[in-house]
């Protein structure tokens, strides 16, 4: 099992820290600060000088413990960096040959023994050295699995003697290698015999022809076939899999501690750094396992699902994880909901007391204690690039029970978990391990049955899956399968088991394949539409897209009528990713889907089809497609179905019109306007069609006072991204006349879209009348082109804007116009607005802590401070806005993160709130997160909660912007005992319960 977590803390805080501490702890002296559960303690089981930077361990079958020290990062060796991003991203002058041609570098793979069986580690060989930022391994088929971005190598030892046979045969290549702190990892044996693996944020894979950042891919060493498992997450580094076979990953994302992967799933990443997902129909993807009470950074890694049998019943399935920024392990809760899970807190398994103390892995070992491997540096950030890591020391530990239960049962030869070999067991034996109570025995009895495939053992197994009906019926299913014993005659017997787990893998196993017969075929659609398990039917809807259409579809069908899974967590988004894939190339069979009203109305269509079926065959844009969706809406059979379509159509046509509509189109967007209902959905539908009608239509409401607001304000939306001329008296009216600020400020952002000389001087008088919300609209506006930013500051020159009223990141955005006049004005009135040079912002930094020191702060006032000044785009217990990221997870407690943060946000910015700075062809500049992008727009959202689409063909250049969207100075408004009081809130635990 391979995790890291390398965290990205403020530059500035490291300098603060690196004055605060020099050197760590004595590795006796780390262990005695720890604190473990109620009921455990943490023993040191190796340490410097035999193992250094350990970044991921493994047992073998033999019961020693195998060590990658990761001595190389951060930087490959022999390489050249020609090109570095601001998100540390780095183009090196060639791809390196792999080893031992390529360039040697410093990481090595290490074995350690116990000669004296006493628990400590004292006696270490190197496997292999020379490695170049290796930074994952698993041991198996008679060799050693080593990823090394861009390979992954595998390093042949046949006879076991501990020495690589010969050079390392190249499995895989093109894996990323742009950042060493998200390079392919965590290579684990997954209980199907494939070999899985994780790809983080900051790296891009070209895997034969796959493109792909961050998600979970796979491997198969006897078919050699490749995999992306599934896409995106959090900065993917670390999995194991659960009792029932389910994928867990690691995340950096804060608030969450983990992901479910399912196969086939798209998920959550960082979109704004790293585009949209690689499948940009999706439309939607899973989040993380949704927590309760989140505690420390916002970096989970490390963790394992708990199955060792040593630990008392309460931990068993429950899993364990790091958090490096808080330097402690935490239990985490795996709570079942429909077809995956819940989690929450449950408590502290391990804390460091100590700074230094990092846990980047977890593994639980032959005696079922978990064991923890320790970067051990006082140093997490990766911002800075100098490399001034502490390579000197590293360390492992384990926590075992102060009062162990009784001790595990051992294999036959075995004592005190040392050999001989799991591998020289006869068969039968390795048979007898599917069930012991440590799961390690399992899976190593499994990965030995996957590489004997041992035709001997087929009876036996299916034997146990058919009388058994718990945990052991699944792990023989699972040997069956890699013993290469599962056929169709005998699946079939499985889709009646009583155990859920062995009907979701036979279908899983069955569908690997991506084809099935046709008696499988005709199983699967019968048990889509009566098995009674949700996780069942979330692995038909993954296999489901695997198979042909012809296969595939039916089953689909069955699973959309399934009543009781609309609020299933992943099967509706399944279902639709399994029509998705089948779209463009099988339509008929796709429309198939809907043919007859019934079918229409089914809640799980109706909510998660339809209006996604309109939006996909609209965004394809062939003549084929367009007359689908001419198709959708003539057979829909109520208004309500036809509402859902033009959404989704309506959608697909964000920020721009169809150059071209066919005539069945035309025909039915005729027909709809004639039937007289001409609703603003159908108004702005219509519109974007090119409608005359709707054009005139969509002036007359947004200009009628009596028209319901809402309509009003949407159709002024279409309006300002059609740039018609005819507009603008149209939306310069409502803003003289609109009786709300909802009316005026749709006017004041669909303004924003024209080019019109005349606009600023309109705007600029009516800024008075403004509220405070709508003048930082307004601002936007004038702000957006450097002629009405010029007029805007001439008129707080003329003293008709005050110039408070304009804060410093709309300032620094008119800066980038480099224009002079633009300059002066900004200088006369605000002084130089540039970024606080480094040492200014410690001394900042280091003067407000020294006041925080001098007395306590009000919560309460800060409570209402942080509502005024930091709520419009955090969250923090519940309330405020997700602009930025959410606070309540965030390390808080730790003064100095916090205080660098806020004092000098730009200094490192979580890649998901990187802002973008756009300018387009028709002279507008623009910042904003990337909150939303398709294949025609891009959607930014700024620091006012403003939301902007443009369309892609108007965009001149896209960059990513240097600077946060958060301002500099944000303290400097306050007096010091109101930043007492923002802090005292900040770092509180909240309201009472």
């Amino acid at each position: 099992m391979n995790r890291l977590s390398l965290i990205a803390l403020p530059a500035t805080l490291f300098v603060l820290a690196a004055v605060a501490l020099a050197g760590g702890l004595a590795p006796e002296e780390a262990v005695k600060r720890m604190k473990a559960a109620d009921g455990f303690r943490a023993k040191l089981v190796a340490a410097e000088p035999l193992v250094r930077q350990p970044v991921t361990m493994t047992f073998d079958d033999r019961g020693r413990m195998w060590v990658l020290q990761y001595l190389q990062y951060p930087n490959p060796a022999g390489l050249k960096p020609v090109e570095v991003d601001q998100y540390l991203r780095t183009k090196y002058d060639r791809v390196p040959e792999p080893p031992p041609k390529g360039p040697k570098g410093a990481d090595r793979v290490t074995i350690l023994d116990d000669p004296d069986a006493d628990g400590r580690y004292r006696k270490a060989k190197d496997f292999v050295g020379g490695l170049n930022l290796a930074s994952g391994m698993c041991l198996g088929h008679g060799g050693v699995y080593v990823l090394q971005a861009p390979y992954l190598l595998f390093y042949p030892d046949r006879d076991g003697d501990d020495v690589p046979d010969g050079d390392p045969e190249v499995l895989l290549s093109g894996f990323g290698l742009e950042d060493a702190h998200a390079v392919a990892n965590s290579l684990q044996w997954g209980p199907d015999g494939w070999l899985y693996g994780a790809q983080g944020s900051t790296v891009t894979a070209h895997v034969r022809g796959v493109e792909f950042q961050q998600g979970v891919w796979r491997y198969h060493p006897i078919t050699r076939a490749f995999e992306l498992f599934s896409e995106g997450g959090g900065n993917t580094w670390g999995l194991d899999f659960d009792g029932h076979g389910n994928v867990i990953a690691g995340t950096n994302w804060g608030g969450a501690a983990m992901l479910h992967q399912v196969q086939g799933g798209y998920y959550v990443k960082g979109f704004a750094k790293h585009g949209p997902l690689h499948n940009a129909h999706t439309y939607g993807y899973f989040d993380h396992v949704p927590y309760k009470d989140f505690k420390g950074g916002h970096v989970t890694v490390g963790g394992v699902v708990y199955r060792g049998g040593t630990y008392p019943a309460k931990y068993r399935d429950q899993y364990v994880a790091g958090n490096v920024l808080s330097n402690v392990l935490n239990w985490h809760a795996l709570e079942p909901k429909a077809s995956s899970f819940t989690s929450r807190h449950l408590s502290e398994f391990l804390a460091g007391n100590d700074l230094w103390f990092r846990p980047v892995d977890c593994l639980v070992g032959p005696d079922g204690n978990v064991h923890i491997a320790d970067w051990y540096d006082v140093r997490a950030n990766h911002v800075d690039p100098v490399d001034n890591w502490d390579k000197s020391n590293g360390r492992v530990y384990k926590v075992e029970p102060t009062s162990p239960a009784a001790a595990l049962p051992m294999p036959p030869g075995w004592k005190d978990a040392r050999g001989p070999s799991l591998g020289k067991l006869a068969s039968r034996d390795l048979l007898g391990l599917l069930g012991h109570p440590n799961d390690w025995f399992r899976r190593e009895a499994r990965r030995v049955l996957s590489e004997r495939r041992d035709k001997g053992g087929i009876a036996p197994l299916r034997k146990t899956i058919l009388e058994e009906k718990g945990e052991l019926a699944l792990e023989a299913l699972w040997a069956l399968y890699v013993s290469d014993g599962l056929d169709d005659a005998f699946a079939m017997k499985l889709f009646d088991h009583a155990n859920e787990d062995v009907r979701t893998w036979t279908v899983r196993l069955l569908g690997d394949a991506r084809e099935v017969s046709p008696s499988v075929a005709k199983r699967f659609v019968s048990l889509a539409r009566t098995d009674p398990s949700p996780t069942v039917r979330s692995q038909l809807a993954c296999t489901a897209k695997r198979l042909p259409a012809g296969d595939g579809l039916p089953v689909v069908r069955e699973l959309l009528r399934r009543v009781e899974d609309i609020n299933d967590p992943h099967i509706p988004l399944l279902l639709w990713w399994a029509v998705e894939d089948k779209a463009v190339a099988h339509r008929d069979l796709v429309l198939g889907l809907l043919d007859s009203p019934e079918a229409w109305r089914t809640p799980l269509i109706r909510r998660t089809l339809i209006e996604r079926l309109g939006r996909r065959y609209m965004a394809e844009g062939g003549d084929a497609d367009l007359a689908a969706c001419a198709r959708l809406l003539a057979s829909a059979p109520g208004p309500e179905e036809v509402r859902l379509l033009m959404q989704g159509m309506e959608k697909a046509l964000e920020g721009r019109q169809l150059a071209r509509v066919p005539p069945a189109l035309e025909r039915q967007l005729g027909a709809l306007w004639r039937e007289g209902d001409r609703s603003a959905l159908l108004t702005r539908f219509a519109l974007r069609l090119g409608s005359v009608p709707a054009f005139e239509r969509a002036l007359e409401v947004a200009a009628d006072p009596k028209a319901p607001e809402g309509d009003r304000v949407s159709l002024m939306d279409v309006l300002g991204q059609t740039a018609r001329p005819e507009v603008v008296p149209v939306l310069l009216r409502v803003l003289a006349e609109g009786k709300t600020d909802g009316l005026r400020g749709a006017a004041l952002s669909a303004l924003q879209s024209f080019k019109n000389e005349n606009i600023a001087d309109a705007v600029l008088d009516q800024y008075p009348c403004l509220s405070g919300s709508l003048r930082g609209k307004a601002q936007t506006l004038l702000c957006g082109r450097a002629g009405s930013a010029l007029k805007f500051l001439r008129a707080v020159d003329a003293g008709r804007v005050s110039p408070k009223d304009v804060p410093l990141d709309t300032l620094r955005r008119v800066v980038e116009y480099k224009d002079e006049r633009l300059v002066k004005l900004i200088e006369k009135h605000w002084g130089k607005v540039g970024p606080l040079p480094a040492g200014e912002k410690i001394a900042r930094a280091r003067a407000i802590n020294h006041s925080l020191n001098q007395r306590p702060g009000d919560a309460a006032n800060g409570k209402a401070l942080f509502a005024k000044h930091c709520a419009t785009c955090h969250t923090l217990f519940g309330e405020g806005n997700k602009i930025g990221p959410e606070l309540t997870g965030a390390d808080r407690k730790n003064r100095e993160f916090l205080l660098t943060s806020v004092v000098d946000p730009s200094a490192y910015i979580r890649p998901e709130y990187v802002a973008y700075l756009v300018t387009t062809t028709d002279g507008r500049a623009l910042t904003g997160l990337l909150a939303e992008q398709s294949p025609t727009a891009v959607t930014l959202l700024n620091e006012k909660n403003e939301r902007t689409v443009i369309a892609r063909a108007k965009i001149d250049e896209m960059s990513p912007a240097k600077a946060s969207l958060m301002p500099e100075k944000i303290l400097d408004p306050l007096s010091e005992q109101e930043i007492r009081d923002l802090f005292s809130y900040l770092q509180s635990d909240g309201p009472k319960k």
